[in-house]
């Protein structure tokens, strides 16, 4: 799937390799609260002198940091695993399709050429930085969908939440309901959303374990194969579209604030934990 965002508001960076990767973590502000890096390869050479260390250091603060790769490959003596390098700090996921390379946090979005690795520190890279927060949050849902939700899962933090996923999907309908007829379903930001209502599978199991389980059902992927082939939707198939919209967002309203309550009155970690919605390596 290609996805075309709008340029502006970018700047193009020429570098190379060597410095830049620690150059993008200290961009990172003093709020930060994601790091999100999509990668082909990951080169583990001196661990102890890389920016893997940083990121280790970030997520045992706090900060949200998940890991995408395609292979991975090793330097020297360093033959690390994953679960060793991170511990149950930071996602790690591996999807053997994905070639893009980008990094993402709170404030801006890098993609660009180079792979996150240290085989070739003395390449000549480029890419583009973006700040503007619209486009960060679009290529942010990329990464979220079209990435990270095709991936396997290597190595899971304690701290990772399926329900984080939540108040994104309740953005996506909200987005749909402004939809007022037919014509607008095949309008190409309309086609661009409804297939990110997938997100909700990941998260169905879980809401079933805590006992909020999602029983309101549409064939979203019928009616979007419809939009892509430019044939017709007819208008009960609208309404009832429309009407499940209506229906999940009230419901994923609901769900958010309850789930949030839970948190506040027991912590997240135990409350996941004690519904089996995350399990903890050693137990």
């Amino acid at each position: 799937m290609k996805r075309e965002i709008p340029f502006q508001d970018g700047k193009v960076v020429f570098f190379k390799e060597i410095d830049f990767w620690n150059s993008l973590i200290e961009k990172c502000g003093d709020q930060t609260k994601i790091i999100y890096i999509a990668t082909y390869n990951f080169n583990f050479k001196k661990y102890d002198q890389s920016f893997y260390k940083k990121l280790t250091e970030l997520a045992n603060k706090g900060i949200e940091i998940s890991l995408l790769y395609s292979k991975t490959t090793f330097g020297g003596e360093d033959h690390l695993e994953f679960e060793d390098i991170f511990e149950n700090f930071v996602l790690c996921a591996q999807l053997k399709t994905n070639h893009s390379k980008i990094f993402i946090c709170d404030d801006f979005a890098y993609i660009g050429s180079a792979n996150f690795s240290f085989g070739s520190d003395n390449n000549y890279e480029c890419g583009v930085i973006f700040e503007n927060k619209e486009i960060v949050l679009e290529i942010l849902k990329f990464y979220r969908v079209e990435l990270l939700a095709k991936s396997e899962f290597i190595n899971v933090p304690l701290t990772f939440d399926p329900f984080s996923l939540l108040p994104l999907v309740l953005d996506i309908s909200k987005e749909l309901t402004q939809v007022s007829n037919k014509k607008e379903l095949y309008e190409d930001r309309t086609r661009e959303l409804i297939p990110e209502l997938r997100y909700l599978d990941e998260v169905k199991n879980h809401l079933l374990k805590v006992g909020w389980p999602l029983t309101i059902e549409f064939d979203w992927w019928e009616l979007y194969g419809k939009l892509y082939e430019n044939k017709p939707v007819d208008d009960y198939e609208f309404n009832i579209f429309k009407s499940y919209l209506n229906e999940l967002s009230s419901y994923l309203i609901n769900v958010i604030n309850i789930i949030d309550e839970h948190y506040k009155a027991t912590g997240k970690l135990e409350f996941l934990r004690k519904n089996k919605v995350i399990k903890v390596r050693d137990e």
